[in-house]
């Protein structure tokens, strides 16, 4: 199409101007580009585990050997931006003599590690200067010591949430982060029914750290399952960790929180939680005692669905679900080093909340090596001495990880 005569003194004005602004603009897009692709980096790991489970019933031992290979891709910062996709592929490697919770393979013990290729984590993220970041996708959350939300680390498929969050921080001594996420990415995926978990999940953190040595947490979470009813609940609670400077051998933990029903939950309940615990540290050797309390009272009781559940009330996940009668879980830990090998022995004694009754005890203990930067390596035992609850259970791991 021909411009009128008219307009070409206005024509010829307005191109010298883009030009005149867009080359600078350009120059600068392509130096953000630039430094945002070299600031780009892909890593690789690989995760070797064998485990084995005994237990005294008619199932049958297992044996699962896995091996999970992960690919990240983390970008570099484009104005404030940047995306970060994680693949995920889990491979048996010989016979699937296991139950892996969707194999068809229920005449063996479970061992929750399914094969498959899934995407992990894929998100965008966005970070300024003044303290506040927000990332929306697919995404690893971890809080706290992760007894609330957490991202079962342990297995080989990870639990991760599909949603937003936003922190914030006000100065170095307090943040705030704030979540809303509509589905949970479970253990059990990526394929089968118990793959994922639908609903509308928010959460609330709150970090003081008061002064050197004290540092508090107020934490909320509201879960609304569309398909879990049985675990829609709403918790709040507080966390305290500190040590005193004239004394820095002790340390101690403290967590406190409330659950009720909510949204479409089956039953009305009302349950107390927990956790204290106290570290002693001496030269090459640190030893823990503590107690935590998940209340029940026959009918109901206290859970945390998306938790790292392997990390509490013992290796063995006897009690992945806290019984109706509640859980109390008495413990005694002692951590040291032996040029370089990481060695761990707990013990665990577990007891009803109501009834005076005793579910039984359990022993742990775990060797770990950093044989170099990449290459580290772990053996692992669980061995549940059963009085009243659940069967005599005997786990052992063996795990491998190489890390490019």
């Amino acid at each position: 199409m021909k411009t009128p005569v008219s307009a070409l003194p206005f024509a010829i004005t307005l191109a010298c101007s883009v030009t005149a602004i867009s080359a600078p603009v350009y120059a600068s897009l392509n130096e953000k580009l630039s430094s945002a692709i070299k600031q780009s980096a892909v890593s690789a790991q690989f995760r070797y585990r064998l485990e084995q489970v005994e237990q005294e019933n008619a199932l049958d031992d297992a044996i699962a050997s896995t091996l999970r290979s992960r690919l990240t891709v983390n970008t570099g910062t484009f104005d404030n931006f940047s995306a970060m996709v994680q693949l995920d592929n889990v491979s048996v490697l010989g016979n699937d003599n296991y139950n892996s919770s969707y194999n068809g393979k229920t005449n063996y013990s479970l061992v929750a590690d399914p094969k498959g290729t899934d995407i992990n984590q894929a998100l965008l993220s966005y970070q300024n200067s003044q303290g506040t970041s927000f990332s929306a996708g697919r995404q690893l959350v971890n809080h706290a010591n992760q007894r609330f939300l957490g991202g079962v680390g342990w297995r080989q498929n990870e639990q991760t949430l599909d949603g937003y969050r936003l922190q914030h921080s006000f100065s170095q001594s307090v943040n705030v982060e704030l979540g809303h996420y509509y589905n949970v990415n479970r253990i059990f995926g990526p394929k089968g029914a118990a793959a994922d978990q639908h609903g509308s999940f928010n959460t609330l953190t709150a970090h003081w750290q008061a002064s050197t040595g004290h540092k508090f947490l107020v934490f909320a979470y509201d879960f609304e399952f569309d398909n879990w009813a049985i675990r829609s609940s709403r918790t709040l609670g507080i966390d305290y960790q500190g040590k005193l400077a004239a004394l820095p051998q002790l340390s101690w933990h403290l967590s406190l929180a409330q659950q009720d029903d909510a949204h479409n939950a089956i039953q009305a309940f009302s349950h107390n939680y927990h956790r204290i615990s106290l570290n002693w540290t001496m030269p090459g050797v640190t030893v823990q005692a503590g107690q935590e309390r998940l209340a029940g009272d026959g009918q109901t009781a206290f859970q945390t669905p998306l938790a790292t559940l392997h990390a509490f009330s013992g290796f063995a996940d006897m009690f992945l679900n806290t019984p109706d009668s509640g859980l109390r879980d008495n413990w005694l830990q002692l951590n040291t080093k032996v040029k370089e090998v990481g060695l761990m022995l707990g013990y665990h004694q577990f007891d009803s909340d109501v009834g005076s009754v005793k579910y039984g005890d359990e022993w742990n203990a775990s060797i770990s090596y950093n044989l170099n930067t990449q290459l580290s390596g772990m053996l692992k035992l669980a061995r549940y001495n059963a009085d009243s609850f659940a069967v005599e259970t005997t786990k052992i791991w063996l795990m491998l990880v190489y890390q490019l």
